[in-house]
This record gives structure tokens, C-alpha cells and sequence, in this order.
């Protein structure tokens, strides 16, 4: 008995001193500075794309991936535990039966961690069962939700997506009233041995919550438009869609300064929510001042002043003058809010305007009232307006002329910000339609109809180069040309038109040589820019135009480069461009400040 009690511990000292004198190749010495220890690289092998990138993320060992080596204890440690640590990464992914083998590859100046994964087949459903309680059987919303978004069988067991659909169920109940909705049963059983999976989901959605009195606080805005603004009807059912409509459109209306809308869920009753609404007023009065320049207009200032309501019918007056070097606008406008103040409107407008630019001059006196319309992405204007207005061009006599114009105008916009910039467009359209005509019968020198048809495309080709394209063709006919005054002629040149050329400087010339505009006209741009560092692009661009008495008249074609500045309010560009078709003519440069569409 003693012999074997001296040999145990003789082996456990012989132990304990192999473990106390490592070797220089198990560990690094405790006195070696970071220079002299080596680094650990950790290699994964048969993952990629998703699985990697989770992989890595549960792996522990992978925070230390070229890192200097801590320990041979620390890093075998991790090594082993990663084994586990790489199939838990996987089965969010339906991947259940994965294989992993690793191994320490030890250097002077590097160990390397390898890990060899074999993901294995992946599980799929083999059973679906997804069960609406209460009101929400009979809701549509939940029957297309269930049918775009619910897992079907023999889909992947993706965990994140079985999340997904749980979280939407959940925000849609919220979001159409269903506030005492919860899931009676959920869960996903998985079959590693066979593969499989089966899904259970039962959500007891409860009654629906149905919208009860609107409550307003806080404004001098009479109840009666207030109550206009609210599309909803009491009694019907909740959503919250409903609700933010209402807050757009009262923050729109410019009347108030903050809007918060509440659903008072302790005070239901009968299952009725009610809706309180807190408005803070706005200014009523609002002044502006604006100095700045363009190519077409000069050196110009902008003062405007606005009451925002003039009584408690919501009533508006805004105002404006506009001086510049081409020419100066006095505009105001006393407007009506319409059955839905969020969309709609009537307005009567007076304007004042006299123009002398290029041997043009023209006084316009104009009335107008316009019934305008927003639908979702259409804008309609119907406008009846007198307009008188005395022009000359060059030496020749004054004319005065008089309209009666009836127009209808449609314009529809489509468009997606760039992302990390709501300034630049990344993908949209715009299309305009505006018809016009005047009667002999009602108030007009001369019997004329007028149509002009514009558009503008933007398209992001990759995250540096995107391509605009835009349009504009004009017609008009007249029993008499040479009565129509420039407000109703159609002109070409300029920053939005053909650039290369000065501001409504392309057309017919009369014999003095004076553009005196067309019946027809025609405007087109192709553009390339390309985005050289955060907010500043460069582009290249061509123009195409012309205005003409008829359409055999040749078209003029421009080419340029540009630089583009993405300021807080807007694209600025500055642009140079040159008539290709007239060699003589110098590059002319243009500036404006404006949206993409």
C-alpha cells in the first residue's frame, strides 16, 4: 500500500510539472513583449455570403482573429467552445444537422484557428398551421398578409422570416385597432433527423377597436374645417393609416406649429377609441425676404408676406413681389379651403407684370380663380382667367390684347430619395399636361388652342452614375398669330430649356431680328452625372430645341459639363454649355437652384 501511495504521487508531481514547465511552443512567455508573441489568425471554411457574416458574429475565438496571442489555454479553449458556437450560427437558417472539425496550426510568428463546416441539408416546413381568432378572420388585410407573408410548406426554416411574419401579424393588429390581440399559441418544432419542421401559429386578434369622437384642442380654427380634415368616419374602424393622414394633413395646411393625435384607449367605450387632437397655432403673419441670381433672370429679390389664416374658416392671403433684372411680378392670392382641406382648394389670384429683356417688352394685368385637386400622386388645376397685357417687339408698335383663358392642367410625380439625402432624386418621373383656348365669342382677340405636354425621368444606374432625361413639345393654333401676346406663344432658350442659349432666345425672328416666338416648340435634355464625393456630382449633358412656326424648322442642338452641389435645400448647378450648331457662338454659363423633378 505504501509503494502505490509513493508511485501516484510521484506521476501527479511529474504531472503538475509538465504543466507548470510549457513548453515555448504551448505558451507565450508572461515577460515577452506583444512584439514577440505571434498573432492568430481564425479561418472559416464552407461558409459564405449570410452564413459567414453569422458565423463570424457568434464565434467568441473570431474577436481575436489578428489579434497578438493571448495564451495556448485561452485560444484551445475558445477553439473547442467554437464548435458549438458555429452550429448555434447556423440554425437560424434551418441548418440543424451541421458538421464542424478544427484544428490549431502552430507558427513563430502566426497560429491559425482552421474551422471546416458542413452545413448540412437544410430543414423545411413540412407542416403549416396558421389560426385567426376574433374579428381578424373576417378582416381581408389579415388574409393578405397571412397569404404574401406566412411560410408555406417546404419553405427554408429561416427564423428571422418566422420573426418577420410574427412582428407584422402584431403591427397590423395595432395598426387597424385590434388592441387586445395576442398569440395564443407560436412555435416551430424542428425534426433535425428528418429534416423538417412544423409551424404553429395561433393569434387571437379580438375584437376591433372602431374610431369615436374626434376631439380638437387648442386653436382658433373653427370646428367646422377642422372636422373637414378628418376622412374618417366616427364608428368605422380603427387604423392608424387614418390617423396620419389627418396629421399631414393638418401640419400641411400651415395653420398650426405642432400636431400630436392620440387614441385615448383607457377611455374607450363600447369598444369606441376616442381621437384627441392637441394644435399648437402658428405665426398668423409670415414675412419673407430673398435676394439671389440666375443666368435668366439677373441679379433678383423676393418679398412676400402671408397671413395664414384670415378667419376662423381657414381663409388665406399670400403675397409676393418679385424684382430682377429681366422682369418684376406683383402676385396675390386669396384662398379658400375645399371640402377636404388636405387635398383640395379655391383661389383668386391678381397679378402684375412688366418685362423689357432683348428687345421684348410686355405690361400683363391678369385675374384668375383656380379650383386645385391632389389625389395620390395626381395635381389637377382648373383655372379661368381674364388676362390684358401690351407688348412690343423691337421698333414695332405697341399692341394691346385681350383673353379669356380657360385651362385644365394634370401633372403627376413619382419619385425615391437617394438614400442618406432627401435633396437628390434616385429614381422617379414627372409628367405635366396643361391645355388652354380662348373664343372670339368670350372675351379674345383671336380664336386659339394651346397644348403643351412636358416630362422628366431620373434613374440611378449604380451608387455613382445616374441619368436624367426630360421632354417638353408645344402646339398651338390660332386664327391670328401676330395677336397673340408673348404669354401665350411658346419661346426656347434658357436654364430649364435649351441651355447654351440665353432665355427665351430661340424662336422666329421678326425683321428687326427679334424673337418674337412660335406655335410649335420642342425642348429635350439627355444627362450623365456621376457623384465624385459625398454631396458634389459632375455632369455631362446635350440639349435639343427649338420653337418654330412649323415643324419642318431645323432643331438646335447644345453640349455641356456641369458640377452639382446637394445643398440642404436643394440641387445648386452650375452648368456651361455651347451651340454645337453654331460654332461662333460662345459658351454660356447657367446657374439655378432647384429639385431633380
Amino acid at each position: 500500500m505504501i509503494f502505490r501511495a509513493v508511485v501516484c504521487l510521484w506521476l501527479s508531481l511529474l504531472a503538475l510539472s509538465s504543466v507548470l514547465i510549457a513548453p515555448a511552443s504551448l505558451a507565450a512567455p508572461q515577460d515577452a513583449t506583444s512584439e514577440e508573441r505571434p498573432q492568430l489568425q481564425v479561418i472559416i471554411e464552407g461558409l459564405d455570403d449570410q452564413l459567414l457574416t453569422n458565423a463570424k458574429a457568434h464565434l467568441a475565438i473570431y474577436a481575436l482573429h489578428q489579434q497578438t496571442v493571448p495564451s495556448v489555454f485561452r485560444v484551445r479553449y475558445l477553439m473547442r467552445q467554437g464548435e458549438q458556437e458555429l452550429k448555434t450560427a447556423l440554425m437560424p437558417y434551418g441548418y440543424y444537422q451541421t458538421q464542424v472539425s478544427y484544428e490549431l496550426l502552430q507558427e513563430d510568428q502566426q497560429w491559425t484557428v482552421r474551422y471546416q463546416v458542413n452545413a448540412g441539408p437544410i430543414s423545411t416546413y413540412q407542416t403549416v398551421t396558421v389560426t385567426l381568432l376574433g374579428e381578424a378572420d373576417q378582416d381581408a388585410a389579415f388574409t393578405r398578409l397571412i397569404g404574401d407573408l406566412a411560410p408555406t410548406i417546404g419553405d427554408p426554416v429561416i427564423h428571422r422570416d418566422y420573426e418577420a411574419f410574427k412582428s407584422r401579424l402584431r403591427n397590423l393588429a395595432a395598426e387597424r385597432g385590434y388592441y387586445d390581440a395576442f398569440f395564443s399559441r407560436s412555435g416551430v418544432a424542428v425534426d433535425s433527423a428528418n429534416f423538417g419542421a412544423d409551424l404553429t401559429i395561433e393569434f387571437n386578434a379580438g375584437p376591433r377597436y372602431l374610431f369615436g369622437d374626434t376631439l380638437f384642442c387648442c386653436t382658433t380654427i373653427g370646428a367646422e374645417l377642422l372636422d373637414r380634415f378628418v376622412q374618417y368616419q366616427q364608428g368605422s374602424g380603427f387604423n392608424t393609416r387614418d390617423l396620419l393622414d389627418l396629421q399631414v394633413g393638418l401640419a400641411a395646411s400651415d395653420y398650426f406649429n405642432t400636431v400630436e393625435i392620440s387614441p385615448l384607449w383607457s377611455e374607450a367605450s363600447d369598444k369606441q377609441v376616442p381621437i384627441e387632437v392637441t394644435l399648437t397655432p402658428n405665426k398668423r403673419d409670415r414675412y419673407q425676404i430673398g435676394p439671389g441670381y440666375g443666368t435668366d433672370t439677373g441679379a433678383r429679390l423676393t418679398l412676400g408676406f402671408d397671413r395664414r389664416w384670415l378667419n376662423d374658416r381657414g381663409h388665406k392671403l399670400s403675397s409676393v413681389v418679385r424684382l430682377s433684372e429681366v422682369q418684376n411680378t406683383g402676385y396675390i392670392s386669396y384662398i379658400i379651403p375645399g371640402r377636404n382641406p388636405a387635398r383640395d382648394s379655391y383661389s383668386f389670384n391678381a397679378e402684375v407684370s412688366d418685362r423689357s429683356f432683348e428687345q421684348q417688352r410686355s405690361t400683363l394685368t391678369k385675374a384668375s380663380v383656380r379650383d386645385i385637386r391632389h389625389y395620390d400622386r395626381w395635381h389637377r388645376t382648373y383655372e379661368l382667367s381674364y388676362q390684358r397685357e401690351d407688348f412690343a417687339f423691337g421698333d414695332e408698335p405697341r399692341q394691346r390684347s385681350n383673353f379669356f383663358i380657360p385651362s385644365i392642367e394634370w401633372s403627376l410625380i413619382e419619385s425615391t430619395a437617394l438614400e442618406g439625402s432627401r435633396n437628390i432624386i434616385d429614381d422617379g418621373y414627372r409628367i405635366s399636361v396643361l391645355l388652354r383656348g380662348a373664343h372670339e365669342s368670350l372675351v379674345a382677340d383671336t380664336n386659339v388652342i394651346s397644348l403643351k405636354v412636358s416630362g422628366k425621368w431620373v434613374h440611378r444606374l449604380n451608387d455613382k452614375w445616374r441619368v436624367l432625361a426630360r421632354a417638353e413639345v408645344g402646339a398651338l393654333e390660332a386664327d391670328n398669330f401676330d395677336l397673340l401676346p408673348p404669354t401665350l406663344r411658346f419661346f426656347s432658350g434658357g436654364d430649364h430649356s435649351v441651355r447654351g442659349y440665353g432665355f427665351q432666345q430661340l424662336g422666329p425672328l421678326n425683321e428687326e431680328g427679334v424673337v418674337v416666338g412660335g406655335r410649335f416648340m420642342t425642348a429635350n435634355s439627355l444627362e450623365l452625372d456621376y457623384a465624385f464625393q459625398p454631396n458634389w456630382r459632375v455632369a455631362i449633358f446635350t440639349d435639343l430645341g427649338n420653337s418654330m412656326r412649323d415643324w419642318q424648322e431645323s432643331l438646335k442642338q447644345t453640349v455641356g459639363i456641369g458640377v452639382r452641389w446637394v445643398s440642404p435645400i436643394g440641387p445648386v448647378r452650375l452648368d456651361i454649355a455651347n451651340a454645337i450648331d453654331e460654332p461662333d457662338t460662345p459658351w454660356r454659363i447657367h446657374f439655378t437652384l432647384g429639385p431633380d423633378l
